[in-house]
Formats: structure tokens, C-alpha cells, sequence
């Protein structure tokens, strides 16, 4: 973990004390009953032992120039970060997503690390549920998964460090004398090294006569290096305009102003993988495929036509899948909304979302982001929110778990992610669990008046991209899918 914010965590950082951008994101899970609150308490506080930025928040410097930096807590405990709850008779899912509405905008405590732990009881059949809620400069949609997933109990029960394909093989000769290992003190104080400088020579010389080349390419055309480099910085320009400068609204036209309350909705779709995989992508693909024509369907119900929507999501700027962090850069992609011609829609998704992920503003995201952070907050917030505003919806989908997990011996029989919705009337997130996309959905109830016809629309959507005959039944919120045993 770095010492100091990256330039896109310090915007993240000082833009979520905002109402309307807030940096909240969330993740509940339905238990099949209650864990002991001390034996989930001992998980907590051995899982901020591996991602240690759960025993930090960020500070600013008093130095000027120096941003904001990781303060570790001294005095750490776990119990601080962890809070019980009940939901009354009858103990439905509703209940617990009510309660999630209330908890969201809670500030976290200012001299904590920004997360905390919500266990719910009372729901029915003696089942519960565990809210993971966290500020967004923690980690992103990946690395929270990632963090997620170590605090199961598979996870804890696996060695610290498995023995990677090699290692066995070192270890079976460890002791053991290699042919080339110098027997004696008198063989090590003969040893040299020997260089054939020939083969050096005739090794390096394609080498050689390739740069030679280069520079007399260099030399001779310097007229086209020119142009190149200038039509380079053209294309990454226009691609900073298309993704950062977006002017105008949003491309629907949505009811009331924005509230700073969320109101939270969960569905599944099962079969999503063999779906995707039969239409020829992937299930981020056909998330904001149904997403974005179950919104047009809502659009079209309330007496609006709206042929595409503007999407906000994240691309991961990740190499490997660590804990914590923020390696994301943001994306608004324009998509279709059209019902009734889901394959050739997905197609259309899947190549916008592949266009915007080889987006030239990519490369300078960290130095675009350094670039806005200098803003002082007073502008930088203002500026923020004219961008938000463009959106329509924001929504992604990250891996979630493909096997049914235990937290401190409770069967884990649904899992959901919840999004920041940053403005925007929408924000629809899902974990790729097993062959299914389970999703949770943050919507602005001032946007979205009616969430029972968007609940019924986003069902029609998904079963709209069906593969195979009969559409797959969705789990409601009254009536979550149970996850299949294992």
C-alpha cells in the first residue's frame, strides 16, 4: 500500500464529502443464520491484518504541495467498526434494503478508517445478513472483491502462501548437491567466468544495425515523426473532450430533482454466463446491454422515447488482482436502448465498451487526474457535478465467488454489491456468481419514482437476452434466488 494517495484517490477522497457524491460503496450478504458476533468481530480484525489500508484513512499534509497521505491508526480495533441491527416481523429482504437507505449516508467516523460492518438479524427462517460498507479511496469494484473474498472462510482455512508449480521441485533438492555447485573450498577459489566476446558480437549485431536504422529513419524523415507525434496528441485531446468534457445534460429527460437519499433495489439473473458466452461476450457486456433497455422500456412506459442512454463506467487500469486500491479510470460511452433485437444490441454494446476501453485518454489518466486535483475543492466540486449530470446510469460488473462460501460457519446465500450513484439517477452494480449476475441497484427515488415498473422492466430486459428457450426467472427482492449447493 503507497504512502500517499494516488491523484484519482485524493479527487475521490475530497470530492465524497459531498451529498449528492458520495463515495459509498457496499456489499450485503444473506446468511442462512447469525454468526457469533465475537467470532465475526476476530474475522474483521484478522482480515486488516492483510489489507492493511483498513487500519488507515487518509490525512492531508501540512506540507504544501504534499496532498494527502495514508494515517495509520494506532490504536486500531476492529470492535469500532463493527455495528448489530434488527429488522422487526415479518423479516423480509425489503426491510434489510430499508435499513441500508438509512445507513448509507452516515458519515463514517472521522478518526477511523471509512468502513464498517452492519450484522442484521431478525429476517425469516432465523436467517441474517452482513453489510460491508466502505468509502470509495479504499478500493475499488476489483480490490473489493478481492478483499471480500479473504474474509470467507475457505479463504482463512487455506495457507498463507501456496506453494507455487517449481517451488515443490526446490524443495524436494533442497540439501541435495547440484551438478554445477562447487564441491570445496579449493573448487569455489577456481571458479571464473569466461566471455566469448566473438558471440557477444554477432548476438548484439541485429541489434545494432536496427538502431542504426532507427536513427537514420529519425534523420531522414523527421517531417513525418512530426506529424505523427502531432496527430498522437490530437487523438488523445479529442479523446480527453469525449470523456471529460461532455457539455449538456443527460440524454433522458428524468423527473424531480436529485436527491441525496438512495433507494436500494437487489435482482438476480441466473444462466447470465451461458448467455453471454452464446451471444459472444461477456456478462460486463450484457449487463449494460439489458440494463440499458430496461431503462428504455421505463423510459417509454412514463411516456418518453430515448433510443440511447449515457453510460458512466469504470474501466480496471489493473495488471494483477491485489487488495485495496484504486486502479480504475472513468468511461461515459453513449449506448442503445433498443427492445426487441437483443443480439444485435449486445453486439453494439460490447463494441462501444471495447472502443471506450481503447480510449486514448486513457494513457494520461493519473496525469489528467494530478491536473483536476489541483482545482480547489470549492471549484472542483461544482465541476464534478455539471460532469455527473451527464449521466443516464452508471453500472459494471465484477467476479463475485463461484462457490457457496461460509462466513464464521454462516452459509453465505446471496451476495450483492452496491455502487456510489455519484449523481446520477442509477447506479447498477452485480457480482458474477457462479453462472449468474447478482445485482444491486442504487437509484434516486426523486429520478425514479416508480422502482416496482423498473423492477419489472430490468426483468423483462434480462429475459429479453435469454439463450435458451423460456425466460430464466429473476429473483425479486421479496423472493431472493437462493444460491445452488455445491
Amino acid at each position: 500500500m503507497f504512502d500517499r494517495l494516488s491523484p484519482i484517490e485524493s479527487i475521490i477522497w475530497r470530492v465524497g464529502h459531498d451529498p449528492d457524491l458520495r463515495m459509498t460503496i457496499g456489499n450485503l450478504m444473506v446468511l442462512d443464520h447469525a454468526p457469533s458476533p465475537a467470532d465475526l468481530t476476530d474475522r474483521l480484525t484478522a482480515l486488516s491484518k492483510e489489507a492493511p489500508q483498513l487500519r488507515a484513512r487518509p490525512h492531508e499534509s501540512v506540507l504544501p504541495g504534499r496532498g494527502y497521505y495514508w494515517a495509520k491508526d494506532p490504536s486500531f480495533d476492529a470492535g469500532r467498526h463493527f455495528r448489530r441491527a434488527t429488522v422487526p416481523a415479518p423479516g423480509e429482504l425489503r426491510q434489510v434494503l430499508d435499513l441500508l437507505g438509512m445507513i448509507e449516508p452516515l458519515p463514517f467516523e472521522p478518526d477511523r478508517s471509512p468502513w464498517d460492518a452492519t450484522l442484521i438479524d431478525g429476517l425469516t427462517n432465523g436467517r441474517a445478513a452482513l453489510y460491508l460498507r466502505a468509502h470509495h479511496v479504499l478500493t475499488d469494484g476489483i480490490g473489493g472483491a478481492v478483499i471480500v473474498n479473504q474474509i470467507f472462510d475457505e479463504a482463512r482455512s487455506q495457507p498463507a502462501k501456496a506453494t507455487r508449480p517449481g517451488q515443490e521441485r526446490l524443495a524436494a533438492t533442497a540439501g541435495k548437491p547440484s551438478i554445477s555447485e562447487p564441491k570445496s573450498a579449493s573448487d569455489r577459489r577456481s571458479l571464473t567466468v569466461t566471455i566469448d566476446f566473438d558471440r557477444f558480437n554477432r548476438a548484439v549485431q541485429p541489434l545494432t544495425s536496427n538502431l542504426n536504422a532507427l536513427n537514420a529513419t529519425l534523420i531522414t524523415e523527421p517531417t513525418d515523426a512530426l506529424l505523427r507525434g502531432l496527430q498522437n496528441s490530437l487523438e488523445v485531446a479529442s479523446s480527453v473532450s469525449r470523456q471529460a468534457l461532455i457539455i449538456g445534460g443527460p440524454l433522458a429527460t428524468w423527473t424531480g430533482a436529485r436527491s441525496v437519499t438512495s433507494r436500494f433495489e437487489v435482482i438476480s439473473f441466473r444462466g447470465a454466463r451461458s448467455t453471454a458466452l452464446a451471444l459472444g461476450g461477456s456478462r460486463n457486456t450484457l449487463l449494460v446491454a439489458a440494463v440499458a433497455s430496461g431503462l428504455g422500456l421505463y423510459l417509454e412506459r412514463h411516456g418518453q422515447t430515448c433510443p440511447e442512454l449515457r453510460l458512466a463506467t469504470p474501466t480496471s487500469l489493473r495488471h494483477k488482482r491485489d487488495a485495496g486500491g484504486n486502479w480504475f479510470a472513468p468511461l461515459r460511452i453513449e449506448v442503445p436502448t433498443a427492445m426487441g433485437h437483443s443480439a444485435p444490441q449486445f453486439g453494439v454494446v460490447g463494441e462501444r465498451l471495447a472502443q471506450a476501453r481503447n480510449e486514448p485518454a486513457l494513457r494520461v489518466t493519473s496525469a489528467l487526474a494530478m491536473t483536476v486535483g489541483r482545482m480547489p475543492t470549492r471549484l472542483l466540486i461544482p465541476a464534478l457535478h455539471a460532469q455527473a449530470d451527464t449521466v443516464d446510469f452508471a453500472a459494471t460488473a465484477v467476479p463475485g465467488v463461484r462457490h457457496r462460501q461460509r462466513i464464521c460457519g454462516a452459509v453465505v446465500e446471496q451476495s450483492y454489491p452496491f455502487g456510489p450513484r455519484l449523481g446520477c439517477p442509477v447506479n447498477i452494480s452485480a457480482f458474477g456468481n457462479d453462472d449468474r449476475l447478482d445485482i444491486g441497484i442504487a437509484l434516486d427515488p426523486s429520478a425514479i419514482t416508480d422502482a416496482e415498473s423498473l423492477l419489472d422492466c430490468l426483468h423483462t430486459a434480462f429475459s429479453g437476452f435469454t439463450s435458451t428457450p423460456g425466460p430464466h426467472k429473476a429473483a425479486t427482492k421479496e423472493s431472493p434466488a437462493p444460491a445452488p449447493a455445491t
